[in-house]
């Protein structure tokens, strides 16, 4: 029996299929087994084996490389391509040429293997494939360092939500106002990572008000302090104190009480989706969140009684929140002021297709164009009664005279 029968040429795995351990020297021992017609197949994993064991190549033994690398790499099988791009990218010698192939193969393990390399790549490639993915390739581009501000800028377009937490957590991206306009037209990104934005103080306040139910209870606290700093600037503007109080009809906000005492959750949104002049879905996230500090500066802005906002808290959030979190949701309504409750709503008015305001990153931010008259409603119907609680429609309202 012949070599060739005592040892069977090795056969391709199938496409997308994987090496359970690779040796140093497979393929070079795999290739003197092959058949004429299999040789090929595994001629450049055997070349490659041999091109790392050496320290380094003179110039002339890279072009050798590098011409044998693009005839023989489309004929080579996924699974050697993917331990050639293991084999190059770690490999201080590799020709820049031969990893960039690598980076555009079909395969997308083998593509982010090969982006695993420390050496520096040609911008265009990965803003290229960044921006033709898929998402596993866009976060081995992420990881990579130093990112120039055109790979960051393909990256907040292209990936997906987990990409751009990735590329964020490395601190020498600065998100100036060009990348925040970028996400502001992603809000399914630019929502998942408000929080991880605002710890970075990247966030201008008109964002912060925005995205105050995507952020955690820090980046809440940092909202209210930038509507308090308004406030104070217009305050400080305008020298009128009643600036600092909210008025509404009292047969509106009677209407609003007994909704939430009595006509039930969604009774309760419909009527704060009419008074604040809110989107219907917003509203209903705000009496659904379950920390309570949207409903309570919805309640400041509306300017309900300590004792009103204090029943309606117990009412819509009692049932699965802790004494000792009501107690901290009620000190939070003593301390936040009813002018900065209504500029926090009247950020929650806009929506994704608004224009974002990224110029107030100053502690002192200009007053809004809306004064104390928009914030003061008609009651809807007749003062509240004994009875189902109306539901407001929007079509009717109006503002008060």
């Amino acid at each position: 029996m012949s070599k060739t029968d005592k040892h069977p040429p090795s056969s391709p795995a199938p496409q997308g299929s994987r090496p359970a351990a690779y040796k140093p020297l497979d393929g070079v021992v795999d290739l003197s087994l092959d058949t004429k017609n299999k040789r090929k197949e595994h001629l450049l994993l055997a070349a490659t084996e041999l091109y790392v064991a050496a320290d380094s190549h003179p110039l002339q033994e890279q072009r050798v490389f590098e011409e044998l690398f693009r005839q023989l790499l489309p004929e080579t099988p996924a699974p050697h391509r993917l331990t050639i791009a293991r084999l190059l990218a770690p490999y201080g010698d590799a020709p820049l040429d031969c990893l960039s192939l690598l980076t555009f193969d079909p395969d997308a393990e083998v593509a982010t293997a090969a982006l695993a390399t420390p050496r520096a790549l040609p911008e265009a490639g990965l803003i290229n494939r960044a921006a033709r993915g898929p998402e596993c390739v866009r976060r081995a581009i992420a990881v990579r360092r130093p990112a120039s501000p055109r790979i960051v800028s393909a990256l907040l377009r292209h990936g997906d939500a987990q990409t751009v937490r990735v590329l964020l957590e490395q601190d020498d991206i600065e998100i100036d106002d060009d990348l925040l306009g970028i996400l502001a037209t992603r809000p399914d990104v630019l929502e998942p990572l408000a929080s991880s934005l605002a710890r970075r103080k990247a966030l201008p306040s008109a964002m912060l008000f925005r995205l105050f139910l995507d952020l955690d209870t820090t980046g809440r606290m940092e909202a209210i302090a930038a509507a308090e700093a308004r406030t104070l600037s217009e305050l400080a503007q305008k020298g009128d104190p009643r600036i600092l109080s909210a008025q509404f009809k009292p047969a509106v906000l009677r209407s609003l009480v007994d909704a939430a005492l009595s006509g039930g959750v969604a009774v309760f949104a419909a009527h704060l989706s009419y008074t604040l002049d809110l989107p219907g879905d917003m509203a209903a996230r705000i009496v659904d969140d379950p920390s309570g500090e949207a409903l309570v500066v919805c309640l400041r802005a509306l300017g309900t009684s300590d004792t009103e906002s204090g029943r309606i808290l117990v009412r819509l959030l009692g049932t699965r929140l802790p004494l000792e979190e009501l107690r901290a949701l009620i000190r939070l309504h003593d301390t936040i002021t009813p002018r900065a409750a209504m500029i926090l709503a009247q950020g929650w008015r806009k929506t994704s297709a608004d224009p974002v305001e990224t110029t107030d990153r100053a502690a002192v931010h200009a007053p809004l164009q809306e004064g104390i008259a928009h914030a003061e409603r008609r009651a809807v119907g007749a003062p509240a009664q004994a009875g189902p609680v109306p539901v407001p429609r929007r079509t009717v309202r109006r503002d008060a005279g």
